[in-house]
């Protein structure tokens, strides 16, 4: 006897679409992308230590080391101290200032007095900054936990969803603070944690910690004193800065340590200080060149500084991966010496933070930015000028033409596959930065890019925002040209870029490239999770085009009624529903009445826009209404394939015939929807023959499709039949694009799972649906936005399935995190997870009703049944079989529990008149379940102490021949 039931995978509906794009290549590293250590108590540095460091200054301003004594930020720490000890579960918050500003050593002390209070305190690591990582941190699931992120900016978004998600479900307290330069890419990441229930505080920019002249002279003479005791100055004279306390740079608290150190240096070893805050780095940068003179000879500086460059703009690396990138420079050649040997003299000077990683660059950043900037050729400076590291690079040829051409030097040339090298993103990001204080740096990469303009977007989201402010127009451009649709890591940087590109662009533009450029920029900004913004620039589209349109409406009433469509979209996305519908149906009218003139030229958007309108229309609830729009979308591709046998209209009508299959199984007509379901896989064969690799996406689609319903009309065999064939072609096509296709096979194998259930094959059955939910698992950990609800009907699957062969214990975990998952969903959309709720909970109630306490059994599916009747009472065609099936799952709830049995009569009878109604019209679908039912009510009237009522009814079911 079935006593839960799976959730359906449903069938799939055409979704808004608004800009064409192409695939985007992620290229990582093997192993995991990012580690959880535990955090490493600084202690007070020793005055001996730092006394062996003075000859090698850089490292006295090395955060990590703490020479100067943590001060201020009282006004801080007690905000991060009330954030971390108030109310909530979990949480986040991000902190963000200019580089120097004091982030990290803020948060240190923030952790320092975690740890003294209690807490576990951990740091999460990147990669792409630190290869070798260490042992990650156990922490107990009930002990509260602090997890900072530095270089938030600089980590890719899905590995810093996933960071998020993995902590996710912590039972204890967690709190994670995020420490950035930037917040361009802060919205998706917010959005993941509303998402996920995660309390996210608006991001605090961290203040100057010195304003006024005289706080930072305090400041500024604290640190004097300080690096005095390192350099053993019993008697000094009054140090001043260089240049003016009122200098920008000294509104960093690593500006003011630069001006101490270098005024301490100077008077040390009776040198010249500088005599203006810019030339501060090149002082220290001169003393350190000093150091690699006396530890390797003259000889060997021009060598060193090459490493120190090449360290300075890729980041450490693996030491296999650090020898390959020193041979693809050509500088072991140069040297005469090996790479290995090459990377010991450098790890000397610098040793590297992990057992397992080499190029360990200059500290602090800010230094490691201006020796890229005095290195490079093009700037008036002395000293550090390298023509051979600039060609590392950009390399130049002059042709016949006498035209100099750039070229990606050594260091950003693609491989063999096209593909750039891993350090490519780093190094932009340096170069970015140091090309905000330097200009010859910012033509050099404005060179570069030119030469290449892929590269930023290969480079990923966090170099692609720094090298957006350097970027002119016509560069702008030919880097969007490259820009994917969508990408979870690339959407904020896009979204940046084509504001840039519109703030170049549109003053002196005409009113037509203005509304196109803000059609591109509003979906650049939807997809950021910028939903506001993003109707603002639509808008902005929608009234340059509607203005166009009154004047010359022959060439733009078409743009006016896309522009109208994609704020349909925008707005549908804030939730405004009923303003959406009122867009997209002008859309349509407006697409209707071009159709009257020249069908032949908007027909098919007349079409598509029919399709938005029936996705507005059930965006509302309105399902009946949907219904008709798209029967008008179909009827017009019908006719364009009809008309124009050579344009390749086929398509188009076999995907409306999909989508209205769709349309129709949802308002519980599954004879209609089959109809248009098989027409459109015929279609589909047909253009496989024609174009496999273009076609049979849709194929396995509308198979997938087609198996649901022939199930739900009860032809089983067949319905598996079906199925098997699309995991078979989904299977391919995962083989050769997982990106694309992973989210279709899982569906298709959530498929197979019932298919075989469904001819009681149950031990088959749990294979596809553990393979299906593990897929999902993976893509919702990076993007549960778009997978969580598929992960959901997964783990209802596995539950029922486990219940289904005896594994009683085993199926409440799985049962239990679908219900949570969907309560969760449902409460932002409850159309459309309402009915899966329901199942769940009844499910739950079942599986709840074989342990202890029972009550909670009761109260699963009494609040399933409550659900359904809600739903069969807005459509009874569609939701009547899922009342029938709560009605029949709460009524054997309270036969197992031995409660309000009485209720439990009425509900089962509720339930054989309902499948008895069902039966009538579809027997195959509906005998069995009735039949089923009646056994149960058999069980009631025993257990109610009627049992000669209910031995004569189990009389005539056997007697009916049902087995």
């Amino acid at each position: 006897m079935r006593q839960l039931t799976p959730a359906n995978d449903g069938l799939h509906a055409g979704r808004d679409a608004y800009v064409a794009g192409r695939d985007q290549h992620f290229y990582g590293v093997d192993g995991p992308p990012f580690a959880v250590e535990p955090y490493r108590r600084a202690s007070a540095p020793e005055l001996a230590e730092l006394i062996e460091l003075r000859a090698q200054p850089s490292k006295l301003l090395n955060a990590r080391r703490q020479v100067i004594p943590f001060t201020g930020r009282v006004l801080e720490l007690d905000e991060i101290r009330t954030w971390r000890d108030g109310p909530g579960r979990h949480g986040v918050w991000l902190i963000h200032a200019a580089g120097g500003q004091g982030k990290t050593r803020l948060a240190n002390q923030a952790a320092e007095e975690a740890v003294d209070a209690g807490w576990a305190v951990t740091v999460a690591r990147h990669r792409s900054e630190n290869p070798g990582f260490g042992q990650p941190m156990a922490v107990a699931d009930e002990q509260p936990l602090l997890m900072v992120v530095d270089y938030a900016e600089r980590w890719p978004q899905h590995d810093l969803h996933t960071l998020l998600h993995r902590h996710s479900g912590r039972a204890g307290q967690l709190r994670m603070l995020l420490l950035s330069r930037s917040i361009d890419w802060w919205a998706p990441f917010d959005a993941e944690c509303d998402d996920l229930g995660i309390s996210a505080r608006s991001p605090r920019e961290l203040p100057a910690l010195a304003g006024p002249e005289a706080d930072r002279r305090v400041l500024f003479e604290a640190a004097c004193r300080r690096f005095a005791e390192v350099y053993r100055l019993t008697e000094r004279r009054t140090l001043e800065p260089a240049g003016r306390l009122t200098d920008h740079l000294y509104g960093l608290t690593l500006g003011l340590h630069m001006a101490a150190l270098a005024a301490v240096d100077a008077q040390a070893n009776s040198q010249e200080p500088p005599q203006r805050s810019a030339d501060l780095s090149q002082y220290l940068l001169d003393r350190e060149r000093r150091y690699w003179s006396r530890l390797y000879g003259e000889d060997a500086t021009t060598t060193t500084a090459r490493i120190v460059f090449i360290a300075g703009l890729c980041g450490p690396q693996r030491p296999a991966d650090a020898r390959d990138m020193l041979v693809r420079t050509g500088l072991p050649e140069a040297a005469q010496l090996s790479a290995q040997r090459l990377l010991d003299r450098h790890a000397r000077c610098y040793p590297p933070a992990d057992a397992d990683s080499a190029l360990e660059p200059l500290y602090p950043d800010r230094l490691t930015e201006d020796f890229i900037a005095l290195t490079l050729t093009g700037g008036a400076f002395g000293g550090h000028t390298d023509p051979w590291s600039t060609e590392l690079i950009t390399t130049t040829t002059v042709d016949e033409q006498r035209i100099t051409r750039h070229h990606p030097g050594p260091l950003f040339k693609r491989d063999g596959a096209h593909r750039p090298p891993r350090h490519v993103g780093r190094a932009l990001t340096f170069l970015a930065a140091a090309a905000t204080r330097w200009d010859h740096v910012a033509e050099r990469l404005r060179n570069l890019l030119n030469a290449d303009p892929a590269l930023a977007v290969d480079a990923g989201s966090t170099a692609l925002l720094a090298v957006t402010p350097h970027l002119e127009a016509d560069l702008a451009r030919a880097i969007t040209f490259h820009l994917p649709e969508r990408s979870i890591d690339l959407d904020p940087a896009s979204a940046v870029l084509t504001e840039r590109l519109v703030a170049l662009t549109t003053a002196g533009a005409a009113a037509n490239e203005q509304a196109e450029l803000h059609v591109i920029l509003s979906c650049r900004l939807s997809n950021a999770g910028r939903h506001t913004e993003a109707v603002v620039a639509a808008r902005k589209a929608t009234d340059l085009y509607r203005r166009m349109a009154e004047l010359h409406p022959d060439t733009y009433l078409p743009h006016l009624a896309g522009s109208l469509n994609n704020l349909g979209v925008f707005v549908s996305n804030l939730g405004r529903y009923e303003e959406a519908l009122g867009l997209t149906r002008e859309a349509a009218t407006i697409y209707g009445q071009l159709t009257e003139t020249d069908p032949a030229a908007h027909a098919r958007n007349f079409a598509a826009s029919l399709n938005n309108l029936g996705t507005r229309l059930a965006d509302l609830g309105r399902r009946e209404e949907a219904l008709t729009p798209t029967q008008q979308a179909v009827n017009i591709q019908r006719y364009l394939a009809k008309t124009n046998p050579t344009i390749p209209q086929l398509p188009d009508l076999a995907g409306a015939l999909d989508n209205l299959g769709t349309c129709l199984a949802a308002l519980g007509h599954p004879e209609e929807a089959l109809a248009a379901t098989q027409e459109a896989v015929t279609y589909f064969r047909q253009l496989v023959e024609i174009d496999p690799p273009a076609h049979l996406p849709s194929l396995a689609l509308s198979l997938s499709n087609l198996g649901n319903l022939l199930a739900a009309l009860g032809r089983r065999e067949d319905a598996l039949s079906q199925t098997q064939e699309a995991v078979h072609l989904r299977r391919q096509l995962a083989e050769t694009n997982p990106a694309a296709y992973l989210p279709d096979l899982a569906g298709s194998l959530t498929n197979l799972g019932i298919r075989l259930s469904e001819l009681k094959r149950c031990e088959e059955a749990l294979t596809p649906t553990q393979q299906a939910m593990h897929i999902r698992r993976q893509l919702a950990e990076t993007n549960p936005a778009a997978h969580l609800p598929d992960l959901a009907r997964s783990l209802t699957n596995l539950g029922v399935f486990l219940w289904q062969v005896g594994r009683y214990e085993e199926a409440l975990t799985p049962m239990k995190e679908a219900t949570t998952a969907l309560r969760r969903l449902a409460e932002t959309n409850p159309a459309a997870y309402l009915p899966d709720l329901a199942i769940s909970l009844s499910n739950l109630g079942l599986g709840l009703a074989r342990g202890s306490p029972r009550q909670k059994a009761v109260v699963a599916a009494q609040e399933a049944l409550m659900l359904s009747q809600q739903l069969a009472q807005t459509n009874q065609a569609a939701h009547l079989p899922g009342l029938a099936q709560t009605l029949w799952a709460h009524a054997r709830v309270c036969l197992m529990t031995s409660q309000n049995l009485r209720t439990a009569l009425t509900h089962i009878d509720d339930a054989i008149g309902i499948y008895q109604r069902l039966a009538t019209r579809l027997p195959a679908s509906f005998d069995h379940p009735l039949w089923s039912a009646c056994h149960t009510r058999a069980d009631v009237l025993d257990a109610l102490g009627r049992h000669d009522e209910a031995s004569e009814l189990r009389r005539n079911l056997t007697s009916s021949g049902e087995v």
